[in-house]
């Protein structure tokens, strides 16, 4: 009679187990759809929210920057600087005026104001004649070259050829590639220009003194107005003065130089003008 008992016991459950278990299966996804949608809506419900936050923030900030563009803020901006200035502060700056401070003061003002031309035209018209006479500022030295190369073909070069669409131009002195200390044109490409700045009296000097005067008109594209480059050797000699620096109508780079030099008891001096390419290169613009 036990037997039967627990035997009807175990197949009602067995039935029950059966008879709920399809309805859970059913009902799970539903369930999992239901979180899903409801995931979705707080995410969207979250960004909806925070657009609107930032929307708020924004508008403030605006609001914000307005408010500080008012008078009342301009006025009382003003008078706190002006209550940073405290008497302790202007009686420290009127002690600091010394007697010392006061005579450079003096001498500042009554020096007098150099004017430079605000317009390419007006510096043109200031020919290099007007500024001949100007004081050196510092006078450098032209070296010997480290190592002097020698090629055997100077006598192959013409007097006027053409490097890279560039007029090379020596009608005066020895015939050779390069400019310079710079023994071939490749390396001198930059200042092949400045040949066009001769003087006849480089008829009187050897390859080396010739090479050690371009080699100053060369160190002239680097130094500042009133600078001085001068060379010497044996019985010749000369200079390279910087005149004046600015830019032309492009923009460019522009110097005037004045070049001297001495041989054999004669001095020959001329002015010339450069100006600087975008390829890096010097081109004459004028020469007398």
């Amino acid at each position: 009679m036990k037997n039967k008992t627990l035997l009807l016991t175990l197949f009602s459950l067995l039935a029950a187990t059966l008879a709920f278990t399809p309805a859970l299966a059913l009902s799970e996804p539903g369930d999992n759809r239901s979180r899903d949608r409801q995931k979705q809506e707080s995410r969207s419900e979250h960004r909806e929210t925070r657009q609107i936050n930032k929307a708020q923030r924004v508008e403030r900030n605006a609001q914000q920057r307005i408010e500080r563009r008012t008078p009342q803020h301009i006025e009382r901006n003003t008078q706190q600087r002006m209550e940073r200035r405290t008497p302790q502060r202007v009686e420290r700056n009127t002690h600091q005026s010394t007697p010392q401070r006061l005579e450079r003061q003096e001498r500042r003002e009554h020096r007098p104001a150099v004017v430079q031309p605000r317009s390419y035209e007006q510096r043109r018209a200031l020919t290099p004649a007007a500024r001949r006479h100007i004081e050196t500022r510092r006078s450098l030295h032209i070296k010997r070259p480290a190592r002097i190369v020698k090629p055997r073909y100077y006598r192959h070069v013409p007097r006027s050829r053409y490097y890279m669409g560039m007029r090379i131009y020596r009608p005066y002195g020895y015939l050779y590639p390069g400019f310079g200390h710079y023994y071939s044109d490749h390396d001198a490409f930059r200042w092949l220009a400045f040949t066009a700045l001769t003087l006849s009296i480089i008829d009187h000097l050897d390859e080396h003194q010739q090479r050690m005067h371009e080699q100053a008109l060369i160190r002239a594209t680097t130094a500042q107005v009133g600078d001085t480059l001068y060379w010497d050797d044996r019985h010749a000699s000369g200079s390279v003065t910087i005149l004046y620096i600015g830019t032309d109508h492009r923009g460019r780079e522009y110097r005037e130089f004045r070049q001297t030099v001495t041989a054999r008891g004669r001095t020959e001096t001329s002015y010339g003008s450069a100006y600087l390419k975008a390829n890096g290169s010097w081109k004459v613009s004028r020469m007398n």
